[in-house]
């Protein structure tokens, strides 16, 4: 059967033109995402920040890195506006909202991380486009190493900055109770960095994290045992599940319940581990009670995002539907809460546009 064709005389040609000016802005923007991507791995941007505009070829020397590259890249995001050219002398420096979000890899604002896992994740693109044909997934170890140490550091920055001083202290009399000692516990606790500053705050307490990925344990072993807290902190691919035990004083979640094969379940398992008074932290995803009612780049990135590598890993873990990164809303994810157990539900603030963070007591 011939498909129709569509002819100008059946087109609204204004409309046409609006949204191929919208598309080449995305796509453009996806390119810019990319050189960002090079800029955040091979030190571009901190090298203008620390050591102020360069030419290409001075920032090249400065970078270990080829001046023909380093130029091309350079006018690339000059284009953008993500960096200035002096078209007296040919530097280029960084206007200060760029230096903050992508040139200082260890402050407060950095989003480098961000322009990372675009790349890597688009490296899955042919295993994701299987999984849409025949409904397989992709487990975790198809993914590349790259996407992991991004999710690292990603955490190092953020976690170091706000958990013990900003999220603990949100909730009332939680650091007096950890400084008394206790276990604590965390699933999925990746490269285990919440754990490490938990224990060099609290140093009464003993700590157990968990998680089922290889790459993530052998991280957090090494990291445990670099920052000297490894005779109170022990990390396993154990399942929680099972593994959690009871008496807890304090259970982390930081944006993971939407990866467990049966949340349900496993909130019903975090509650019965609590001691009286203990909390469990958690933080979530901002997902959609209405679907498109969050609709804009924040949504539609992480949607994204869970179609590239939370719907596979989920699919691969054996789950019929997965919840996908936006997957528990707060009507749901609340209702969830009830049912396991726990009485006391208080929305303690969102740290990003993307997160909620709750703390529950039974």
């Amino acid at each position: 059967m011939t498909q129709p064709t569509l002819t100008s005389e059946k087109l609204d040609m204004p409309a046409l033109m609006s949204f191929m000016q919208r598309f080449l802005g995305d796509v453009a923007a996806a390119g810019v995402v990319t050189m960002c991507a090079l800029g955040s791995r091979l030190g571009l941007f901190a090298a203008l920040v620390r050591s102020g505009p360069a030419t290409a070829e001075e920032l090249a020397a400065r970078t270990g890195t080829r001046a023909r590259y380093v130029r091309e890249w350079a006018l690339s995001l000059a284009s953008a506006g993500y960096l200035v050219r002096d078209p007296a002398d040919g530097r280029y420096s960084m206007p200060a909202g760029a230096a903050a979000a992508l040139g200082d890899d260890d402050g407060p604002f950095y989003m480098g991380d961000m322009a990372r896992l675009i790349p890597a994740l688009d490296r899955v693109l042919d295993g994701v486009v299987a999984g849409f044909r025949t409904g397989a997934g992709l487990a975790p170890e198809e993914y590349p190493k790259e996407l992991f140490e991004t999710i690292w550091h990603k955490d190092a920055n953020r976690l170091g900055k706000v958990l013990v001083p900003q999220w603990l202290v949100t909730v009332p009399g939680l650091t007096e109770r950890l400084s008394r000692g206790g276990r604590v516990a965390q699933v999925h606790c990746g490269d285990g960095r919440a754990l490490i500053l938990l224990a060099q705050a609290f140093p009464l307490l003993r700590l157990a994290g968990y998680d089922p990925l290889e790459i993530n344990i052998e991280r957090a072993g090494a990291t445990v045992a670099a920052a000297g807290v490894a005779d109170r902190v022990e990390v396993s691919t154990a399942d929680p599940a099972g593994a959690l035990g009871d008496g807890l004083a304090l259970v982390l979640a930081i944006d993971v319940l939407h990866e467990a094969p049966d949340p349900r379940a496993l909130l019903r398992r975090i509650r019965a581990s609590l001691e009286p008074g203990g909390v469990f932290l958690l933080l979530v995803t901002n997902g959609e009670d209405q679907p498109l009612e969050r609709s804009g780049p924040a949504s539609a990135l992480l949607y994204a995002i869970s179609t590239l590598q939370h719907v596979p890993q989920g699919l691969a873990a054996g789950c019929a539907d997965p919840a996908g990164l936006m997957g528990l809303p707060p009507t749901l994810l609340i209702r969830m809460c009830e049912e396991a157990g726990f009485s006391a539900i208080d929305r303690l603030m969102e740290p990003s546009p993307f997160n909620t963070l709750y703390a529950l007591r039974p």
